[in-house]
């Protein structure tokens, strides 16, 4: 274990990359009705954000070693950042999707929605995180705290579930994907990475800044095998989403070996002082963004029908991504301009 670091600016640039690949994935569904190479590979190449935040959640645990000292405090401060905002917006928005018919809500089918997930699409993320935390309590708390150990076990759990996914795609048995990406168990892999990378980081960014040409070729050809298996399983199987998912094998190779390649190369990256303010600004704020974002582009959308429709799909693509993140950044400045600093992490949790 290595010693209590500062914050990393690499990590800031895969977080903002992440929280904008976010926005893409979900104007994506939107833009793009066709399976033409490019919008495929562009749809592809967002694939690593989820599992991104998995593996920076999992590094910020390790990289302090103080925080195995006292766990339960360290679950408890973030935690504290995450279920305010959560049951904030998933209310609110609950209200909002249901206000022609706000006598007929049924309570119980909120709180159902809250603790699964499901009032948006997108906070399925929050469940599983909460679930992480508490996998890396227990860790700490059953001493399972040598990082080969923690990443072999991750392994291990993530080849069984990727085989329950692909029998489930082929329809050998039957698994609702809203049930499976629930559970800790299918990401656990990229969050058993960042503990392990939080861990060793001094000894293994070298090797990775040694490798970075390695590691970006196998970044890449797992990102061509990800668009590969795209079309090969669109011809075997009528399960769109897992052709689609984070799940597949190769997608989630490309997703651990992007963020890799960033590490391997960041010594090599210099940003623009306005680009490097524009990463850090999308870095703080990703989780309100993340929280809004999904809402937000269905306005944007109605406001491209209303003006601008129809253009190419790539410069819709552009145009809901942009109008999206604008209109998140808006949302939260102006929450910041009206609530008193001491609630703001309860509603944004920033």
């Amino acid at each position: 274990m290595q010693k209590a670091s500062n914050r990393f600016a690499e990590f800031d640039l895969i977080r903002a990359l992440a929280i904008v690949s976010v926005v893409i994935t979900h104007a994506g569904f939107s833009a793009f009705r066709d399976r033409r190479i490019l919008f495929v590979s562009i749809d592809t190449l967002q694939l690593f954000c989820v599992p991104a935040f998995f593996i920076l959640s999992g590094f910020f645990l390790t990289n302090k070693l103080d925080n195995q000292n006292n766990p339960g405090q360290v679950v408890k401060k973030r935690l504290s950042r995450i279920i305010p905002p959560y049951l904030f917006w998933s209310v609110t928005l609950y209200i909002l999707n249901n206000w022609n018919s706000l006598q007929k809500i049924d309570l119980l089918s909120l709180l159902r929605n809250i603790l699964t997930g499901s009032v948006m699409p997108p906070y399925y993320f929050i469940v599983v995180i909460i679930q992480c935390y508490g996998w890396w309590w227990l860790l700490v708390k059953s001493r399972f705290l040598e990082p080969i150990k923690v990443l072999g076990l991750g392994l291990t759990i993530q080849t069984i579930f990727t085989i329950f996914f692909y029998l489930s795609a082929f329809k050998y048995i039957s698994i609702p994907l809203p049930l499976m990406e629930r559970w800790i168990f299918s990401w656990i892999l990229p969050f058993s990475i960042g503990l392990f990378l939080g861990a060793v980081y001094d000894k293994i960014q070298p090797i990775l800044e040694r490798r970075k040409t390695l590691v970006l070729g196998a970044t890449v050809l797992f990102f061509l095998a990800s668009i590969w298996e795209y079309y090969l399983l669109t011809g075997v199987t009528a399960e769109a989403w897992f052709f689609r998912s984070f799940f597949k094998l190769s997608a989630q190779g490309y997703a651990i070996l992007f963020v890799l390649s960033i590490l391997a190369f960041s010594k090599n990256i210099a940003l623009p002082s306005r680009v490097s303010g524009l990463v850090k600004l999308l870095a703080a704020y990703s989780f309100p963004i993340y929280l809004l974002d999904s809402t937000v582009v269905q306005y944007v959308l109605l406001v491209f029908y209303k003006f601008i429709d129809p253009v190419h799909p790539l410069l819709k693509l552009s145009f809901l991504v942009t109008g999206t993140l604008c209109g998140c950044l808006a949302i939260i400045y102006l929450l910041q301009k009206v609530l008193p600093k001491k609630y703001s992490q309860y509603i944004l949790g920033i």
